[in-house]
Order: structure tokens, then sequence, then C-alpha cells
């Protein structure tokens, strides 16, 4: 089957991870998985950017069964039942990666007009932050995408700020993603970044990659999973170096805070 245009691939992959959170809310257990990265971004706090990926801290006892239960929730009628209201389905949902720490689903997004590929990912390293909490997900964003608002654990600003400053800083290949997610997590909680717990280099070197950034990395990985009406707004070339220079700002500013 063809593959969806990026921009369709983003929708049908949006309308697939609120489903899934739907039924994975009802059918696994509750406490033993945090949602973290773009997703949580997208879902609780309002965030224009569309998430490739859907991830989850896992804080349950145990992990060893964890995939089954997963399965389980790729299997049942009620997430077939969600994504055909949507006039979608899943295809193909495999695990590629099981190991002590990770538990990883590839799988395809199919859309009357193609597919769009994605995964879901629960991680159990045991170094995670308690900026934690259950709380409902964002019922406007719900409505939009014609799905219901369920309630599942997701970090809060501060554990955020941590771990997208600390993936700026860590990751193999600096993602323009991340410097978006900081400008919404600054301009919405402005004290997150003081109370976060972060090492000053992390920090001086979180600023540093962000301004290398370039303005073609941040279309391909950010302005093409927009929501359409925004992109004239959020995609250009002024808009993205205004970004980054607000970023990099207050990331500076808490390297001289810390440094006193």
């Amino acid at each position: 089957m063809p593959e969806l245009p990026v921009h369709e691939a983003a929708k049908a992959i949006d309308s697939f991870q609120l489903a899934f959170l739907e039924v994975a809310a009802a059918r696994l257990p509750i406490a033993a998985f945090v949602l973290k990265g773009g997703a949580n971004m997208r879902f609780f706090f309002r965030s224009n950017r569309r998430s490739r990926d859907i991830d989850f801290d896992y804080r349950g006892q145990r992990f060893d069964t964890f995939a089954e239960r997963v399965d389980d929730v790729f299997a049942s009628r009620a997430l077939a039942e969600l994504l055909r209201e949507r006039g979608l389905k899943v295809a193909d949902p495999r695990r590629s990666k099981q190991t002590d720490t990770t538990r990883r689903w590839k799988l395809a997004v199919r859309a009357a007009a193609g597919e769009a590929a994605t995964k879901v990912e629960f991680s159990a390293r045991g170094s995670a932050s308690d900026d934690y909490a259950l709380m409902q997900l964002d019922p406007e964003i719900a409505r939009r995408l014609g799905g219901r608002a369920p309630r599942v654990n997701r970090y809060g600003p501060v554990a955020m700020v941590e771990q997208k400053v600390g993936a700026l800083d860590k990751r193999s290949e600096t993602q323009a993603r991340d410097v978006f997610d900081l400008d919404v997590l600054f301009r919405l909680h402005p004290a997150a970044l003081a109370e976060a717990r972060l090492e000053t280099t992390t920090v001086r070197a979180a600023s540093a990659r962000a301004s290398a950034l370039s303005y073609d990395e941040y279309v391909s990985t950010v302005v093409n999973y927009l929501e359409e009406n925004l992109v004239a707004v959020l995609g250009s070339e002024d808009a993205w170096n205004e970004m980054v220079l607000r970023v990099s700002s207050d990331l500076d500013a808490r390297v001289a805070a810390l440094e006193r």
C-alpha cells in the first residue's frame, strides 16, 4: 500500500494515538505507565505539533509480562472500532524490540489512500522524574480528533523541561522538535526551567546545539507535522529563528543563574 503524504500521515497517526490512549487507559494497569515526549506535549500541553510516535515510561512491577497486555490492546475490538469510526485501522503491529528496559512495537496506520508507519514504546529504565500525575487528556483536542478524553498518567512541565533539555544535549542527532517543545513549555510554564534538575553543562550544551540547528531540519521534522492552519504562522524561517533565539536565551539565562 502507498505511503501517505507526510501531513496526511501525521493526521492519521494523531488519531491512532488518541484511540490507543483511550483503550490503554481501560485495559492496561493505569498506574503502570506514564506518557512522555511529543505525544504528551500534544495531548496535555496543547502543542500544535503532532508526534510521529508515542512513548511511555513503565512504572509497574511486571515488565516481563507487560508485552502481552499491550498485544491485547492492539488486538482488541475496542481499538478496531474506534479507528474504524475515523476511517483507519492498524496493520501489522509487531514487537520490534523487547529487552529488559524497552518494549517497542512497530505498526502501520492504514487509511483509504495509504498508510503511515509509527511506533509505540514503553521504557523501564528506573531513572524517570516523579513530576507526573493522573490527568484527563485535553478535551478540545480529543473532540477535534473525534474521540474521548481519557485519564492517564502524564509528566508535568518540570519533567518535560528536563527531558527536552536533556534530549538536546544527549541525542546523537539533535532534533528541531525539542526546540519547538521547549518554546511551548517556556511560554506556558515560565518557572519550570528554574525548577528543573539540570546540570550547568547540560543546559549550556543544549543551548549551543539548539542554535546550530537549521531551518531545513525544522521544516522536515516539525513543520510537516504542524496543524495545517498554523503552518503559515509557525512554519516560516523567521518564526524558526525567533523560536531558537527565545529558547537559547532562556537556556543561557539559566546557565548564568546556575553559575552565580
